[in-house]
């Protein structure tokens, strides 16, 4: 069979004839940069070009193609090709990156269609590619950038991207150095920093690419950021994470920012001393002659040197006493708009590596078939036919399932489908949504098993004394993470008795953990490599029965003979859980005659998440509360007379991990609704009555007034249209103002999204702008659409984006980011937006429609568009 593949004819076995297309580009062509992301259709991460025409290669077989000009991401070139890689790099689009080569070749394709389409026109074309990131909005403007750039005869620059740079295991001189497990200076004069933070499309590489320059007075194109892991020291770990103690390198609760401005400022500003030092030391001069700057050491001798001249010679040096940071004044990068993103090149030339993209000579792809009740086991299993198939080469029952090795991952999953399996139900979860949705309410109601996790004056004599009272209950689903790449890890056994581990994970330390347990080793013979993560928002913070356990016991089973891919498929990602936990919660608050409030009383049952943790869970389950379940409940912002919080733990089957934004998701969609509710009930304006409640908290309070004040909060709308407010504390201080209309046929659409964030000093504000973009549209599609679904007895129902609806570019409001000015220490964005999407949007719904949300996903009482 020839395929014509970027402009060359190719021979490819007549046995590839009915595999997709997507599995011969990848697994026999070696053309990685195209994607998987569903299997089915649903996603289009897999889009390539066929004799132009943008088409899911998952779903075209390879004999299909035989005849027409395929091109891949690797072989786009032309006009319009570097006219949209030019406007995606230029406008920020991209974010973790996996789903970018489908959406730019998507983008060739209509451009070479229509050179200059509406944002109608754009919107329908890219409505099948799914973005988790949420990068619809840029994604636009870039288009409208392109066309713009080809309507004007411009010839941008090619895009070109750095090779990736492999990171080596630290030595014990090395760990010991204050500086060198962060900052390297190599010879040419690039500046190597080691990222604690793994980058999973929240921009941590570019944050920490800019204070390291700032704080070096570097060219900041000298600047390269890896993912650092494997900073074990007699010490503890020197990768641990600031903000998060320092005891284990974890990325979690946005705090890689605030992580780098504690350590990585002071690191930069100390290997600057050091060359200046060096400096001084080679040209007999005072060390404070020396100037420094965009990566040269200059004197007004005439003397002067690159970092690369003088970093040998540095690095023996001591670090001079006193080094401090800069003082803000002094910064000339942080802060200024215009930053783009150090990691976006390779991402948009599908050069990137993630895990999924991970080749080792000789190696086997395995995919494992997962229960279809959580809990079950197998209890017969039939693999002949599955060994039957070509390119299968075995069939290994493991602790989380059957895992089925091939050739290529088409080969696994073919014989995955054909396996014939019996499971054993005697530990598995058998209750439906509704039944565990049920038991969530009767211990909510009964009060049973309550703990209360905050209490501040006696709420029951404010309850009873109320002129106005609300008493509602709020119901959250189980939700998935469904990143763009599905779940996936690699591993290798050396020949030194080495256990190498490749996994785009949140935590460094439980990937050793899960890989060390699965192979029967210590922790210290595990190393762990970290590429690129397309997309995580909690799943990647597993420590066992993962896919790096799945893979360890895999190559175990085969004698450690052959590296082993583990590859989930994106059903057996949703089969294996580590749902955001289901939710109630009920709200008793009251007010007074003045439509004050004076009494607050909120109960939640769920399932405890951080127990999920290890060592986490140890700080944050304490006495039977779970601080991420009770978050964003147990600290409001706002300043309640009486005030008291209780929870109860709910034991399922269902595993939980944490979830984009962790328990602040549903304890502020309740809290901002009741607040909603009661200032409809007292007759008060929700803005005005939120006012009342911030007076202690002047810069959540500070976000109020810009958001109403830029969303026109008291301007009226025409008929059929209303907005809907909230606040939030969570790791910054913002609030937001969603509109919306209705249509004649009663659907909701989100028109436009007013978001004001006080989040410090803003490092990179477009960044920032992104990271809010992103999050709102995160939340808004599981506020919308979101459920994970336990079907007839416990059977898992939703397992891929046809069950799991994702907002599409067709949704997508206008979204206006207002970020306040200060000096304050930097806090968190990545999430920041998350908790307050889906109030904000349901207040609007009951502004208009009368009809007030309280179970989600809206869309089980009211349609969304």
């Amino acid at each position: 069979m020839k395929l014509n593949v970027n402009g060359a004819d190719v021979e490819v076995g007549d046995e590839y004839a009915a595999s997709p297309l997507l599995w011969v580009l990848r697994d026999v062509l070696s053309l990685r940069g195209t994607k998987y992301g569903c299997g089915i259709g649903y996603c289009a991460a897999c889009t390539v070009l066929i004799d132009g025409r943008n088409t899911k290669s998952c779903q075209t077989p390879a004999g299909r193609a035989v005849g027409q000009a395929i091109t891949t991401v690797e072989g786009a070139s032309g006009p319009v090709v570097d006219a949209v890689r030019d406007a995606w790099y230029r406008g920020n689009v991209v974010q973790c990156g996996y789903c970018q080569p489908g959406q730019t070749l998507a983008a060739v394709a209509l451009l070479e269609a229509d050179r200059s389409p509406d944002d109608a026109t754009a919107a329908r074309w890219m409505n099948g590619n799914l973005c988790r990131c949420g990068t619809y909005p840029r994604i636009r403007e870039a288009i409208n950038q392109a066309a713009e750039t080809l309507a004007e005869g411009r010839v941008p620059e090619p895009l070109d991207s750095a090779t990736e740079l492999e990171t080596q295991p630290l030595t014990a001189e090395e760990l010991a150095d204050p500086v060198h497990p962060y900052i390297r200076v190599h010879p040419d004069g690039t500046v190597v920093a080691y990222s604690n933070q793994i980058e999973m499309g929240q921009g941590a590489h570019t944050g920490l690419a800019t204070i390291v320059a700032e704080e070096l007075d570097a060219n900041i194109a000298s600047i390269r950021v890896v993912n650092a892991a494997n900073g074990a020291s007699p010490k503890g770990d020197v990768y641990g994470t600031p903000a998060g103690g320092g005891f284990i390198q974890l990325t979690g609760a946005s705090t890689s920012t605030q992580g780098y401005w504690e350590r990585y400022r002071l690191v930069a500003a100390q290997a600057r001393a050091r060359l200046v030092a060096a400096a001084a030391e080679a040209w007999h001069v005072p060390a404070e002659e020396i100037a420094v700057d965009s990566g040269t050491l200059t004197h007004a001798s005439g003397e002067r040197a690159g970092f690369g001249e003088l970093a040998a010679r540095a690095e023996r040096l001591p670090v001079p006493d006193g080094v401090r940071p800069k003082e803000p004044g002094a910064y000339k990068l942080i802060g200024r708009e215009g930053r783009l993103r150090v990691d976006t090149p390779g991402k948009i030339l599908g050069t990137t590596r993630f895990t999924i993209d991970v080749t080792l000579p000789g190696m086997v792809t395995a995919v494992v078939l997962h229960s279809p009740k959580f809990g079950a086991t197998p209890s017969s299993i039939d693999d002949g036919a599955a060994l039957a198939e070509p390119g299968v080469t075995a069939v290994i029952p493991i602790e989380e399932g059957i895992a089925v090795v091939g050739d290529t991952f088409d080969a696994a999953q073919r014989g995955l489908r054909a396996l014939r399996v019996d499971w054993d139900e005697t530990n598995a979860e058998l209750r439906t949504s509704e039944e565990l949705l049920a038991e969530h309410l009767r211990l909510l109601e009964s009060g049973e098993q309550a703990v209360t996790a905050r209490k501040d004056g006696d709420v029951e004599p404010a309850l009873a004394n109320a002129a106005h009272l609300v008493d509602v209950v709020y119901e959250l689903p189980y939700l998935a993470h469904a990143p763009m790449e599905p779940n996936n890890a690699v591993c290798r056994m050396g020949e030194d008795g080495v256990l190498e581990v490749w996994a785009g994970t949140e935590g460094p330390e439980y990937t050793r953990m899960s890989a060390s347990a699965a192979a029967g080793i210590d922790k210290d013979r595990v190393r762990v490599h970290v590429p690129y993560a397309g997309g995580s928002f909690g799943l990647h913070s597993t420590s066992g029965h993962d896919p790096t356990s799945e893979a360890v016991q895999v190559a175990r089973a085969l004698e450690w003979k052959y590296p082993v891919k583990l590859q989930s498929l994106r059903e057996e990602e949703f089969k294996s859980g580590r749902y955001r936990a289901m939710a109630v919660h009920r709200v008793r608050a009251g007010s007074d005659k003045e439509g004050r409030v004076t009494a607050f009383h909120q109960r939640i049952a769920a399932q405890p998440t951080s127990v999920a943790l290890p060592f986490v869970s140890d700080v944050l389950f304490v006495d039977g509360v779970d601080f991420m379940t009770t978050s964003g409940a147990v600290d409001p912002p706002y300043t309640l007379p009486t005030f008291k919080l209780e929870t109860v733990t709910v034991q399922t089957g269902v595993p939980v991990m944490v979830w984009r934004s962790v328990g602040n998701s549903h304890t502020e969609f309740a809290r901002e609704s009741a607040i909603d509710e009661l200032a409809t009930a007292a007759g008060r304006d929700p803005v005005d009555f939120r006012r009342g409640l911030l007076a202690d908290n002047p810069r959540t309070l500070r976000a109020l007034e810009l958001a109403a004040e830029h969303s026109g909060w008291v301007t009226p709308l025409p008929e059929n249209r209303a907005r809907g407010v909230a606040c939030s504390s969570f790791l910054s201080h913002s609030a937001q103002v969603t509109e919306i209309s209705l249509d004649s046929r009663g659907r909701v659409r989100i028109e436009r999204v007013t978001f004001v964030l006080d989040c410090g000093i803003t490092v990179n504000p477009d960044l920032i702008r992104t990271q809010v973009e992103g999050g709102l549209i995160y939340g808004l599609s599981a506020a919308a659409w979101g459920e994970s679904v336990l079907g007839d007895g416990g059977q898992i129902v939703t397992q891929n984006f046809d069950r799991y609806p994702i907002m599409r570019m067709q949704s997508v409001p206008r979204i206006d980011v207002v970020l306040i000015d200060s000096q304050e220490p930097p806090t968190g964005v990545g999430e920041v937006s998350v908790p307050t999407a889906a109030p904000a949007l349901t207040n609007a719904i009951a502004a208009l429609t009368g009809t007030r949300i309280r179970r989600l996903p809206i869309n089980k009482t009211i349609r969304v568009i």
